[in-house]
């Protein structure tokens, strides 16, 4: 394969990679629909010139976030979370959830090796918002990357979730949990671990569907505009367990939330 094409494909890859996706997904990915041997992933890789994992990560710089200045603290010990109303407008969540219902799949959750499973541990939809070249989303990411004060290319790709009535997501955190050495490794390989949540709800839902942290005895209702934000490690960067939390289901309406998460370091 010729230099040109070689190059054009680490533009690809380097965009996808830059979303939060697994290098062992990726480079799968990419071998199979290119067709690609070993020397020219290797090959791809070197164009891409990606950062190594640094040997320090400044976890206070995660902790000391400038959220406070304009967001209300939920106060909990130890716990940082936060909560910001009409974050979006009503426009904004209309045409978000427009966006939403052109294009949804059926959630899943990943083994060990990242691969997708259907589980009854989650039940809602999910829509992979990168996809979408519309303005507003390019305008939300940059919002939120104007309102957290984060380098941009710590932000995994936004993800929306719609629950119908009755669906839900059971409990979970969103770091990857160290003690899982072999899902830590995979996941964590390229951009390191989740650092803060940001979640942003786009209706009312009258009853059912908050997010429940069953460890802060939390029950956060769906609000439109609402951004909620929490950091899922301590100050040193431990994971904090009790930023679980779990996607209760709405009972009669449907919810829609969008959520994007924000890694330790980037990629480029």
């Amino acid at each position: 394969m010729n230099i040109v094409k070689l190059r054009e494909l680490a533009k690809n890859l380097t965009r996808t990679a830059i979303c939060g996706v697994t290098k062992k997904q990726l480079l799968k990915n990419f071998k199979e629909a290119y067709e690609l041997n070993d020397e020219e992933i290797e090959k791809i890789l070197e164009l891409c010139n990606f950062h190594k994992e640094p040997d320090e990560i400044d976890y206070e710089y995660f902790y000391n976030n400038p959220i406070e200045q304009k967001a209300e603290k939920i106060d909990y010990p130890f716990t940082q979370i936060y909560a910001y109303k009409n974050f979006l407008s009503d426009r904004e969540c209309s045409k978000l959830i427009e966006c939403i219902d052109k294009s949804t799949r059926k959630s899943t959750l990943a083994n060990d090796n990242d691969e997708p499973m259907s589980s009854d541990y989650r039940t809602s939809q999910t829509a992979d918002l990168h996809f979408f070249p519309e303005e507003l989303i390019i305008n939300l990411d940059e919002k939120l990357e104007e309102f957290m004060r984060l380098d941009r290319f710590l932000g995994e790709a936004l993800q929306a979730q719609k629950y119908n009535p009755g669906e839900y997501y059971k409990e979970h955190w969103d770091f990857f949990p160290p003690r899982s050495r072999t899902q830590y490794k995979v996941y964590c390989e390229w951009m390191g671990q989740r650092t803060w949540t940001t979640m942003m709800y786009l209706n009312d839902v009258r009853e059912g569907g908050e997010t429940y942290f069953k460890h802060l005895k939390l029950k956060v209702k769906p609000e439109r505009g609402l951004l909620l934000a929490w950091n899922n490690l301590y100050r040193n960067g431990k994971p904090n367990y009790k930023t679980m939390h779990e996607a209760l289901p709405p009972l009669k309406e449907n919810k829609y939330v969008i959520t994007k998460w924000w890694r330790s370091w980037t990629l480029i």
